[in-house]
């Protein structure tokens, strides 16, 4: 198994596409810095202690040379694509993950030797045909995988081979094993827990009464020198679809708030559609401006698939949610996603109105995506 994770993707496109940045500290943004958060740093600004989720005007105090570029969400898909493309003529099972990382499976090569000289070419063309570098983490499972793609960053290649893993992870912090929250790291912290040796030689009664069962079989996954590929690979439906933004200006029109939650929430169901899906549960998110934020979920006693009904529901969740208090963020998610029901919706407005998004997804089919919305929106372009 290995785990590909390119390196800083965004920055790293960006750098790629345009001579001028290369070797350059340079922040990924989004509109309007005084709002905006670092999406992806360059290694240039990482070294200087930028960090990705930190505010764009934090970022350029720390270093402040650095570059701010703002996100071409397009462009970064269509280079996550071809790589992704590039990944199969590797391994016939591929796991994409995010749009920057993905499993590969190894299973398929006569011998652990052949896979490496394969995945050391496939590090050479993503260099050569996009000017990008990645680390590849190989290892018997898939958790020990993706610590081994994080260990050596940028550009790292580690393998794990079997009977090394206790001694791979003595370099190993707590922190950097997937799957432990911040609140279990600190737990853990507390009882002296600091490298993942320590971890995983830990009493497993001592772990199953203070942290549960989850924790012991994250113990228990990390040393696996065996899993089912087959269930792994599976391509399972996503569990939520949604969308984010962070704001140029500060919000406090409640009137505003409605269309720019609106605004995302159609990009949530044209999403969701396109991938052949409704939900019977929604999520709001709202950031105010001292940083604090407030999350409701509701779960919906009728199918959500459409943009007029996502409305009608933000709107009802933000009179609820918000407490007049100015808005710097805010996102929109659907849950408890099942496949799109041509019935339901039919039956939900008893044959009266017809479902104008198969219409809508395939004026986007022809003119690119986003292609149609509601012109009451078009005041988020300002913000």
């Amino acid at each position: 198994m290995a785990h590909i994770d390119m390196d800083a993707f965004f920055a790293s496109v960006e750098q790629a596409s345009n001579p001028y940045l290369k070797g350059k500290a340079i922040i990924v943004t989004g509109k309007g810095l005084r709002h905006s958060v670092v999406t992806t740093a360059s290694y240039e600004a990482k070294r200087k202690g930028v960090r990705s989720g930190m505010p764009a005007h934090e970022a350029l105090k720390l270093c402040p040379e650095a570059i701010p570029v703002e996100a071409d969400g397009k462009k970064y898909e269509y280079v996550s694509r071809e790589i992704m493309k590039l990944l199969h003529s590797i391994s016939p099972e591929i796991l994409v993950t995010s749009i920057d990382e993905a499993y590969i499976d190894l299973a398929h090569f006569e011998n652990l030797k052949e896979a490496l000289r394969q995945l050391k070419g496939l590090k050479l063309r993503l260099i050569k045909e996009f000017g990008l570098t990645a680390s590849i983490g190989i290892a018997a499972n898939p958790i020990l995988a993706k610590i081994g793609s994080d260990f050596r960053k940028p550009d790292g290649f580690v393998v794990i081979c079997r009977g090394a893993e206790k001694e791979f992870l003595k370099q190993v912090d707590v922190k950097d094993i997937p799957g432990i929250g911040p609140h279990t790291l600190i737990k853990l912290s507390s009882y002296g827990y600091e490298k993942a040796i320590e971890f995983i030689e830990a009493d497993d009664f001592f772990l199953y009464s203070n942290f549960g069962n989850a924790l012991l079989g994250l113990k228990k996954a990390l040393l696996a020198c065996s899993f089912s590929r087959a269930e792994f690979f599976k391509n399972s439906p996503p569990k939520s679809i949604g969308h984010s933004m962070t704001l140029s200006r500060n919000i406090e029109d409640g009137e505003l708030l409605k269309r720019v939650a609106c605004f995302l929430g159609a990009k949530v169901i044209y999403r969701m559609r396109r991938k052949g899906f409704e939900a019977e549960g929604v999520s709001l998110f709202l950031k105010y401006s001292d940083f604090s934020a407030v999350r409701t979920s509701r779960k919906l006693n009728f199918p959500l698939s459409n943009v007029q009904r996502m409305n009608q529901v933000l709107y009802w969740l933000i009179e609820e949610l918000w407490n007049k208090e100015p808005i710097r963020a805010l996102g929109v998610s659907c849950n408890r996603l099942k496949p799109f029901n041509t019935l339901s919706e039919q039956l939900s407005f008893l044959g009266a109105r017809r479902d104008l998004m198969d219409t809508s997804l395939k004026i986007e089919e022809a003119f690119g995506k986003y292609s149609l919305f509601p012109a009451s929106i078009l005041v988020v372009s300002e913000l």
